[in-house]
Formats: C-alpha cells, structure tokens, sequence
C-alpha cells in the first residue's frame, strides 16, 4: 500500500492494475467524496447514485429511498448519513464476492 501525504479524510482508491493493489491518496477536486455529516441536494447526490434524478425523486416519494428534508420552499436536501446508509444496505453481494 502506497501512502501520499495524508489529510483528516482520507480517501482510498482502488487501481485497475494487475498488482490489485490499493492506494491511499489525498482528497483533490477530482475524486467524488460524500461526507457522512451535512446535507446534499439533488445534483450533488446523483453522481453517488446507481440511477438518475427521476428515479431520485420518485424513490424519495414511495419510500424506496430515504425522504428528503424542505429546506426552504425551493430548497430541498437528503441527510449524507441516510444515503450513505442506504447505498451501504444497497451494495451488490457479487462485488464482495470479487
């Protein structure tokens, strides 16, 4: 494991060599992080998600994926922690099998 210069979130990497090795880097604007603290809109949850903003919504609507919260009457956020949460419960067991 190959460590760079470390900060307080760090950020593990999987490579897509043949060594399957991982790699600690550090947090740049390139890598998606989601926070576990705070909220999140819509546009800023859609890249962490396996499908799109309708389905965001309408999942949100019938229970399927945590409610959002009404910020404002145009604001509307998820809490970090619910949909870290539910991605977590969400993961494909053929991609612990790999």
């Amino acid at each position: 494991m190959t460590q760079h210069t470390t900060t307080d979130n760090p950020v593990i990497a999987f490579t897509d060599d043949t060594s399957n090795s991982i790699e600690q880097v550090v947090e740049s604007p390139h890598i998606k992080y989601l926070p576990p603290q705070g909220m999140s809109r819509a546009s800023q949850l859609i890249p962490f998600l396996p499908f799109g903003s309708s389905t965001l919504w309408a999942w949100s609507r019938d229970g399927r994926f945590p409610a959002p919260i009404k910020l404002s009457p145009t604001m509307t956020a998820w809490r970090n922690a619910d949909v870290i949460e539910w991605l977590e419960s969400h993961t494909s067991t053929t991609s612990e099998e790999v």
